[in-house]
């Protein structure tokens, strides 16, 4: 424990965590109050936001073609199908904006997040062949409802797979 390290107790836990003098200053800089809550159930705080396994139909926002997303069409994102995402036809930059230093730093990250497109899905797009309904995903073929996988080949309702064959109903699967 350091000399000047700060411990407070978590609101949500109950359990005591440490700040140390340097986060107080990185607090400060982006203007934000010193967390309340503990390291672990923020990250459980953030992770709650996140979606891999709920996929959704939806319609590109540029060239209106049908698409699945791991947003559902009701939250308002700006979401571009993955040919669209990746092509040519748009320019991040033109969503670029400068830093206010008077405004608090993440607000204009939130509004930064707010218009610029997302892609619909976490894949390695041009790698995946006849496996649509898959995210967080690479070199898959015929693949489906399969997610956070790699180098694998006719797999079904499956996560966490890397170098699998004709598999279904499959958890942590290697070689």
């Amino acid at each position: 424990m350091s000399e000047n390290q700060e411990i407070k107790t978590c609101q949500n836990c109950q359990k005591e965590f440490p700040i140390e003098p340097e986060d107080f200053l990185f607090y400060q800089k982006i203007k934000v109050p010193a967390p309340t809550w503990c390291p672990e159930c923020r990250m459980i705080r953030r992770l709650s936001f996140s979606n891999c396994w709920n996929l959704y139909k939806d319609t590109c926002d540029q060239c209106k073609k049908e698409i699945i997303s791991v947003y559902s069409p009701d939250n308002n994102k700006v979401v571009y199908c993955l040919s669209c995402w990746w092509g040519d036809t748009w320019d991040g930059t033109e969503y670029a904006m400068d830093y206010d230093p008077k405004k608090p730093f993440l607000e204009q990250v939130l509004e930064l997040a707010c218009k610029t497109p997302c892609r619909p899905l976490n894949n390695d797009y041009l790698t995946n062949l006849n496996s649509d309904y898959v995210n967080l995903t690479g070199h898959l073929k015929n693949c489906y409802l399969t997610f956070f996988a790699d180098y694998s080949e006719n797999i079904f309702y499956s996560s966490f797979m890397v170098q699998l064959k004709n598999s279904l109903d499959c958890l942590e699967t290697y070689n």
